[in-house]
């Protein structure tokens, strides 16, 4: 695999509105309940912007094999639902001049990833409705991409990068809607804000780290402090929880990572900011637990292969404002080959907003010992 060399300094950072922009594709036998888009920009490229240049041989020999230029899976698991908003949506007459309290909401994305995407061609999207009631939809989305690059493979992609032969499915989720309802009771555990106030304290938000481009030992270890990079959509820093993990269990350690939007989204399009919370929440998660499993310098692979994510509240409280989110993250089981991540999204004011959990492949390379660089 060639080393790819990433030029130091600031990168351009697209907002949710820029990097998720898309077409709604015209002639594909549309019909009332199947619909079909393509995306516009390019996925962000984990590990790209990290300052190659300044590794040494060595380094760029033992870190290369960690490069990938796959791209994001958060990019396909959140534009994916977007297409399905915009048919909602569209299709919804109470939306039409209709108060904001009325809109359906994005409710739960259950996604399923089965081959990587690639960030020098679209993604095609195939929007199809399951069940419309008036209280509650769902929809069915599939994703896939040209079986060759893109005319323009840096973006924004041409329209008819869709007339070319695509490939299998790469990603599909079941989308559900709801409307917004009064809550007649509402209960939830502590806050991370109160669980973790000592540790918060310590800092300002945006005086922690900021968030790894891939958060591996061996990358960290060779990239200290790399920066956002080209990292679209929010801001992340993420707290130093070494001496709350010290002696734990693994199931039992946290990571907290703050979070807030890098440009800002209309607070009237509550379904967009649902869709950066879940953008967010898939960022490094199955990376991380390499780490604390000793395989940060030998990790062999660690892929997503089902993410669900559920919002617990009326969309609207799940707009981003001022103030701090937080993410906290937990691996309540690892077996079979397997690690399962559990995130809560977790309010400024400290209200459980919503939840995300992941399950894929993570292990170790056997061919590549331990050794640090």
């Amino acid at each position: 695999m060639p080393v790819p060399l990433g030029t130091s300094g600031n990168f351009p950072r697209l907002g949710f509105l820029e990097n998720m922009e898309m077409v709604r594709l015209a002639g594909n036998g549309d019909s009332d309940d199947t619909h079909h888009f393509m995306s516009r920009q390019p996925a962000w490229q984990p590990g790209a912007q990290l300052p190659w240049e300044k590794a040494d041989d060595i380094s760029r020999h033992k870190t290369a094999v960690y490069f990938t230029t796959r791209a994001y899976g958060g990019h396909v698991y959140i534009q994916a639902p977007l297409a399905a908003v915009k048919v909602v949506e569209s299709e919804d007459e109470t939306a039409k001049g209709a108060p904001n309290t009325g809109k359906f909401g994005i409710h739960t994305i259950q996604g399923v990833f089965t081959n990587p995407g690639h960030v020098d061609r679209p993604f095609i999207y195939q929007v199809s409705k399951l069940a419309a009631g008036r209280s509650f939809q769902t929809c069915l989305i599939t994703a896939r991409q040209p079986k060759q690059p893109s005319s323009n493979p840096l973006g924004p992609f041409p329209e008819s990068d869709s007339k070319l032969p695509l490939g299998p499915i790469c990603f599909s989720c079941h989308v559900t809607f709801k409307r917004p309802v009064p809550s007649f009771a509402d209960l939830q555990l502590s806050s991370a804000q109160e669980r973790f106030a000592r540790i918060l304290a310590q800092r300002k938000p945006d005086e922690w780290p900021t968030s790894p481009q891939l958060d591996i030992d061996i990358l960290n270890d060779t990239f200290p402090n790399a920066g956002h990079g080209g990292f679209p959509i929010v801001d992340m820093y993420k707290v130093d929880m070494k001496p709350y993990n010290a002696n734990k269990p693994i199931p039992e350690r946290r990571e907290l990572l703050l979070y807030k939007l890098h440009k800002p989204i209309p607070a009237e399009d509550t379904n967009s900011h649902i869709l950066v919370h879940a953008f967010e929440a898939d960022r490094n998660g199955l990376l991380t637990i390499s780490n604390y499993l000793g395989w940060g310098y030998n990790l062999g692979v660690a892929a997503s292969l089902t993410y669900t994510f559920t919002v617990h509240v009326n969309s609207e409280e799940a707009v981003m404002r001022d103030g701090w989110w937080i993410q906290e993250v937990c691996w309540p089981r690892i077996s079979a080959g397997r690690a399962t991540l559990e995130s809560r999204i977790w309010s400024p004011e400290g209200k459980h907003v919503a939840s995300g959990y992941q399950d894929g492949i993570a292990g170790p390379d056997q061919k590549r010992g331990a050794e640090k660089l």
